[in-house]
């Protein structure tokens, strides 16, 4: 049975509190602790863990970005960076069980990208293009020539502009949980996206997300506006695939078993880096495209971030690659 435009709205807004609310909550990081965590809802739970203390940055600051617009991040551990940016209606803070563990080795620049946390919006509507300026602007500002990029849903969207305007900055792009073409997202998704508008701040209001937004952001008076600007950028129709075929760099693509992008589109997607569409190796020569995939199971597209499977994904793909896809120097 389809959804009423009432419950896609909610549907909506639900999904995306969620989102940002279930990675919020502390995950278990280390098998060797002896008290187990309590899992939350729709979770895989943990054998044996418990909860870790959220990680605290380092620093934090702003960098400016187009039209005067002052991007907030924090910078987590030290080592090689790796930018990170979290989902739709979600900061920094929305990240914790993937900051935590990539900052033990790396240094982790999270990214709340404009409109998001303490970032404020432009006076101008959103792009995605211009979301994937920001994110090199924060680079530019910190003075790193270089970093592997990473992005979840929304922030996925970010990081993939970053790396097709941006290509000689990014070292191993990573897209986590979004799709490469608007078409690639199941109806259902593309139905709620559409109702999302200020009609629907009051209900937003009384979600888990709203209070940690109003908590730290510039202008919390400007959620309608939010609600309408993120809304606009989700009815717009667009189509990366032929500029995602000629990236240059490596690329992890990372899913979820039960996203809501369709695992048809998943496939056309692993296939523009060359993954996916011939034999790999019959004759005896492994034959690897530039990009790996991993579909991890257990997960939503948003309870994903909760576990601790995406930050051992990302590991697994940055410190111990297995192919020669990922064994080349950036």
């Amino acid at each position: 049975m389809s959804l009423k435009a009432p419950q896609l709205t909610r549907a909506a807004l639900l999904g995306a509190s969620l989102a940002a609310l279930a990675a919020c909550s502390p995950a278990p990081e280390s098998s060797q602790q002896t008290q187990p965590a309590q899992p939350a809802p729709n979770a895989p739970s943990p054998k044996t863990a418990t909860a870790a203390a959220p990680p605290k940055p380092a620093s934090s600051g702003y960098a400016e970005a187009a039209e005067g617009l002052r991007v907030y991040y924090e910078i987590y551990g030290a080592g090689e960076p790796i930018v990170l940016m979290p989902g739709g209606f979600g900061d920094s803070s929305s990240m914790t069980q993937v900051i935590g563990p990539l900052s033990r080795e790396r240094q982790v620049i999270a990214i709340d990208l404009e409109g998001h946390g303490r970032t404020a919006l432009r006076e101008t509507p959103m792009s995605h293009e211009r979301l994937g300026d920001d994110v090199a602007a924060v680079l530019r500002h910190l003075q790193i020539p270089k970093a592997d990029v990473a992005g979840y849903s929304h922030g996925g969207d970010a990081a993939i502009r970053m790396a097709i305007q941006h290509p000689g900055m990014v070292r191993n792009l990573i897209v986590i949980s979004t799709a490469a073409e608007r078409d690639g997202w199941y109806p259902e998704n593309l139905k709620a996206m559409e109702s999302i508008s200020s009609a629907q701040a009051e209900t937003m209001k009384q979600t888990p997300f709203y209070p940690r937004y109003a908590e730290v952001a510039p202008h919390p008076e400007q959620f309608p506006l939010l609600l309408d600007r993120m809304g606009d950028l989700m009815r717009k129709d667009y189509d990366w695939r032929e500029e995602i075929g000629k990236l240059p760099m490596p690329a992890l693509l990372l899913f979820a078993d039960h996203d809501a992008v369709s695992l048809r589109h998943i496939a056309e997607f692993f296939a523009l880096f060359g993954g996916g569409v011939s034999d790999p190796g019959w004759e005896g020569q492994p034959k690897f495209s530039r990009a790996r995939l991993a579909i991890v199971p257990g997960y939503t597209h948003y309870n994903f971030s909760q576990g601790p499977e995406m930050a051992r994904a990302i590991e697994e793909y940055l410190d111990r690659p297995t192919s020669p896809a990922t064994q080349f120097s950036p």
